[in-house]
């Protein structure tokens, strides 16, 4: 018996060592395989959360593909509810003169004419491409920019039609 209980202390022993305190979260294996698959062999998860809506489980998990930040939100089955690349800075931003190109600069200054030149906004719009899909009996918006590069994927209900 005392040989049993030594063992038994044994087997315990490294598994008090290895806790680093951390919390951990039970992941179905479900939610796992997807998000081994968004991932792939280059990505690299930077987030994950367990949100408790009152609609259900939805696991949200921050993903870095290519150099470019994405949040993905799974439901506890493992459907991809929505995949949108994180773009801190969208909406127009301003710059110093000094810092725009100088056919741009020459432009402005020409138009300006004796006018001060006080601030100057630069504007990024990209062409974007939009498309509505099913998969399986799931609707998905999936919107590309010019560059390939995905925007978002958005889950938008199931096909009511058989």
């Amino acid at each position: 018996m005392k040989t049993l209980t030594l063992i038994f202390a044994a087997m315990l022993l490294p598994a008090v060592a290895e806790d680093d305190g951390k919390l951990t979260i039970e992941i179905p294996s479900s939610v796992q395989a997807v998000v081994a698959k968004e991932k792939g062999e280059a990505g690299k998860i930077t987030s994950f959360k367990k949100v408790n809506e009152t609609d259900g489980t939805t696991y949200v998990i921050g993903l870095l593909l290519e150099a470019k930040t994405y949040e993905l939100a799974l439901d506890a089955a493992g459907r991809v509810m929505r995949k949108a690349q994180v773009n801190d800075d969208i909406g127009p931003k301003t710059v110093r003169l000094e810092a725009i190109p100088a056919k741009v600069r020459a432009t402005l200054q020409r138009e300006a004419g004796a006018g001060l030149i006080e601030e100057v906004e630069m504007q990024e719009q990209k062409t974007n491409y939009v498309t509505e899909v099913k998969i399986g009996k799931r609707k998905y918006r999936i919107v590309v920019d010019a560059e390939g590069v995905l925007v978002s994927k958005e889950y938008t209900g199931d096909d009511e039609g058989n």
